[in-house]
């Protein structure tokens, strides 16, 4: 009788160190998949959060025009955490071309308030200040931080430079923030930080019914991020998306960790049948199988959650390396909850997938194990002629075909092994290509770092810039790009009706009927005029055609953007996407608006008038896959790009002049040297003025590069999760199989053969796997695109390229994985392979 039979189970791992290994690793990389996902979510999650914090503040609800009875009844309501008092003071006249207003804020509002320094820090008393960087020179040119200055005849400490706003700067207003904790409640607004521990969305819905109707503003996106928004199924729609994926990794987890078993479980069904054939139960057997799933789940829970905080560490240092000057440190959050949540999923599914294995292990008959025919698949002898794969592959690929199906289960479970990675990487991929294709770009215009435009003061004379302007900014030994830009030209569009998008189809305002003929739908154009270098900038966006200045001009062509973003007034969502079906060298009948009138009555209007004396025909000879450069125009309309000479034809306004210089510098760590030389070139012409985007810029590119880094650093261990998971399953069941291999070499097959054999097998693998991983992986790529639509709205598209990239990554990893176990059967004596006992 068996007393200790559990000592077997760490025997045999130890004994088969390589393939308890290879199980341990499928254990900790999907347990380290579980724990990124969840550490991912909550650091995109944060980001979001800190980034709307950044540029709203952190208060939930603003309150305008209230007493102090109910200020006090608000303050003191449980539910209420922090809440400060700020007041705007009225604009007053400061330069000829500067106007200038305070913010007076309590120490609490400053802390809830979206204002930041850069330098310094905030106003603690009431006779400091902090100001933008921008703003400085005007004040005080000497001024620096920590120095007294003077502000309309009165003295203040400047204790801080705030980060530049572009708004302030267009609008020539110069802000002064300043401290007291005495403001006079008639003039202020309070704003209020609901408590952490209180529930958001009631809180919300209680604490804005203590306020006037129109007096109670609500930080919509700080609520929208917390879950507290009034429009919910937008994030319904993403967490549907999120618990998809979290499904599809569980489902994943819990198959790649029974492919192990289940393989060894086969393989050694032999042993299985000894040790009942000396009396062991069938309830002993299964606890066999459970104990060796403890043990590796002891070993592999812990180094899988490891390599999680790792891989999100790698995501980190990978953020870093991109460059401090252009991306501001964000920290990314370790959750001990995410972690023992993963650890749990991990240890459920260790046992889920033994269950299975464990049940069979235990119903093992003695007598059928012995004979090793307990899990071979008897096939009926009967004559036939090689099929497809016989006559392409030869004899090997026939032995191949048929070798796969002998053994049933292990068949099976090879093949889903990879269908698994297959749906693995295409859910994921599509869940990248779907998030970076509705998220915002990055594009030229984050690399802007200056901007030269007019101050209106007198809106009845225009400004533009000048070519000699022009030039002698270009010879700052600071500057390396300079980018005209012009006014957006304003056009009716007629294209052919079979262009029509069935998505925009539904959102009003966008098709317009013509009086061109029935073939014809109108829509509204914006037509942006690019220079020389914003040209050559454009084409790294380059989807379809070419961008060629000549061409452009001799064919009268234009380039197409191909996404627009459209708010859809019925659903409330915005949608992004193609707003017409076109492609290079298609023309669309274009008339400019006779004037601004025109194209307001337009707006609206369900039809679009077209002169066919005026109408002309422009070609598209380029379409470009995003916008180069922020382009202002409308969503509800072509947005084209061209040449001067072709916009200049098509207006008929005569000359087109820049109205404001977009200038990139060589080094943003000269920024005040650079700054103070493009000042000296404008200082002629009062009416311009320099806006510095740096501050604007690096906080919407740090945002962006965030979560795409953590998209592409998802997809990679998703990839390194599967290809691991291939290479396990394959190695194992090649390993497992050398006294079959010995067999066919002693009746006189080579080495070459087998190695035919096997590699043809690693490949049909693929194949199989590939096909049901695409269909699967399409359909939940589907669903996931349903749900991400109750977010933003865009037309899903089969995911080819996810298709394409897994399939041939399933067959280059299949045929990779069986070449080392192959030399290793190589190497053996044949006589030891054929009395192996597996």
């Amino acid at each position: 009788m068996i007393t200790e039979f559990k000592q077997l189970s760490n025997r045999y791992l130890k004994a088969n160190k390589k393939r308890t290994i290879l199980t341990i690793i499928g254990i900790v990389l999907s347990v380290a998949l579980i724990s990124t996902i969840g550490l991912f979510f909550k650091s995109i999650q944060q980001t979001e959060l800190e980034d709307a914090k950044g540029k709203y503040g952190s208060f939930h609800i603003a309150y305008k025009k209230i007493s102090e009875e109910k200020m006090n009844k608000i303050i003191n309501n449980p539910r209420v955490g922090r809440s400060g008092l700020y007041s705007m003071g009225e604009e007053e006249e400061f330069t000829d071309k500067l106007k200038i207003f305070s913010v007076v804020a309590s120490d609490k509002a400053l802390e809830l308030s979206p204002y930041k320094p850069s330098e310094g820090r905030l106003p603690q008393r009431e006779n400091e200040v902090a100001i933008e960087k921008w703003a400085l020179r005007y004040i005080d040119n000497n001024g620096k931080v920590g120095e007294k200055i003077k502000i309309k005849d009165k003295e203040y400490l400047l204790v801080g430079l705030l980060e530049n706003t572009i708004q302030n700067q267009s609008d020539s207003k110069i802000m002064i923030l300043s401290n007291s904790n005495n403001i006079n409640i008639e003039n202020a607004t309070l704003i209020v930080e609901i408590n952490s521990k209180a529930n958001l969305k009631k809180s919300v819905e209680e604490l804005v019914a203590l306020g006037e109707k129109d007096s109670v503003i609500k930080n919509t996106m700080l609520l929208g991020l917390l879950g507290a928004g009034e429009d919910s199924s937008s994030w319904k729609g993403i967490y549907f998306t999120v618990g998809i994926i979290i499904s599809i990794v569980v489902v994943c987890t819990i198959a790649v960790i029974y492919n192990s078993f289940q393989i060894s479980v086969v393989e050694r069904v032999k042993q299985f049948g000894l040790l009942r054939a000396v009396g062991a139960t069938p309830k002993q057997i299964r606890k066999l199988v459970f104990k060796e799933a403890t043990t590796v789940a002891v070993i592999a829970i812990p180094l899988g959650l490891i390599f999680g905080v790792i891989a999100l560490l790698g995501i980190k240092l990978t953020f870093k390396l991109i460059g401090a000057d252009s991306v501001m440190n964000i920290k990314l959050t370790i959750s001990y909850g995410v972690l023992a949540i993963s650890a749990l999923v991990g240890l459920i599914s260790i046992y889920i997938s033994a269950f299975i294995p464990a049940h069979f292990a235990g119903k093992i008959s003695p007598l059928v194990a012995i004979s090793s025919r307990a899990t071979i698949t008897k096939e009926k002898i009967k004559k036939r002629r090689a099929g497809l794969i016989g006559k392409v592959l030869g004899f090997e690929g026939t032995l191949a075909s048929k070798n796969m199906k002998r053994n049933r289960k292990r068949y099976r479970i090879t093949v889903f092994s990879i269908v698994i990675s297959v749906v693995l990487f295409i859910t994921f991929k599509s869940f990248m290509d779907m998030s970076l294709n509705i998220s915002d770009d990055l594009n030229e215009s984050q690399n802007i770092h200056f901007t030269v435009s007019p101050q209106y003061i007198d809106e009845s004379k225009r400004v533009f810039i000048e070519d000699k302007l022009v030039e002698d900014i270009k010879n700052i030994a600071m500057v390396e790009k300079v980018y005209k830009s012009y006014e957006m030209n304003y056009l009716k569009a007629a294209i052919n009706s079979e262009g029509k998008v069935k998505e925009v189809n539904n959102i009003e305002n966008v098709y317009k009927s013509t009086n061109l003929g029935n073939n014809k739908t109108g829509i509204n154009s914006n037509v942006a005029v690019y220079d020389d270098n914003s040209l050559e900038a454009s084409k790294k966006y380059i989807e379809s055609g070419a961008i060629d200045k000549d061409a452009l001009n001799k064919e009268n062509g234009v380039i197409l953007i191909k996404k627009n973003r459209i708010f859809n007034e019925k659903t409330k969502n915005v949608y992004y996407g193609e707003v017409a079906s076109l492609k290079v060298g298609d023309e669309i009948e274009v008339e400019a608006y006779s004037g601004l009138n025109e194209r307001q009555d337009n707006s609206s209007e369900s039809a679009l008038g077209f002169n066919k004396d005026k109408t002309k025909k422009v070609k598209i000879m380029a379409i470009l896959k995003a916008e180069p450069f922020n382009f202002y125009g409308s969503g509800k309309a072509l947005n084209l790009i061209s040449t001067k000479e072709v916009a200049e034809g098509l207006v008929g306004k005569g000359e087109l002049k820049p109205i404001s210089l977009d200038i990139q510098i060589k080094d943003q760590k000269e920024e005040i040297q650079a700054k103070e030389k493009i000042e000296e070139q404008i200082k002629s012409n009062p009416a311009l003025m320099l806006t510095n985007n740096i501050d604007d810029n690096r906080k919407n590119k740090s945002a962006i590069l965030m979560v795409q880094i953590l998209l592409y650093g998802f997809v990679t261990v998703v990839s390194l999760i599967g290809s691991v998971n291939i290479i396990n399953t394959l190695t194992t069941n090649i390993i497992l199989r050398k006294k079959e291999f010995s067999t066919l070499k002693s009746i006189g097959l080579t080495q070459k053969g087998l190695k035919k054999i096997i590699v043809l097998e690693g490949l049909l693998y693929g194949v199989v796997g590939s096909i049901y991983g695409g269909i699967i992986g399409t359909g939940l790529s589907y669903l996931m695109g349903g749900g991400m639509n109750a977010a933003r709205e865009f037309k899903w598209a089969i995911p080819w390229n996810a298709i394409g990239i897994a399939t041939v990554a399933a067959l280059i990893i299949g045929y990779l994985s069986v070449l080392a176990p192959l030399k290793r059967i190589g190497n053996e004596n044949l006589i030891e392979g054929i009395r192996e006992d597996f």
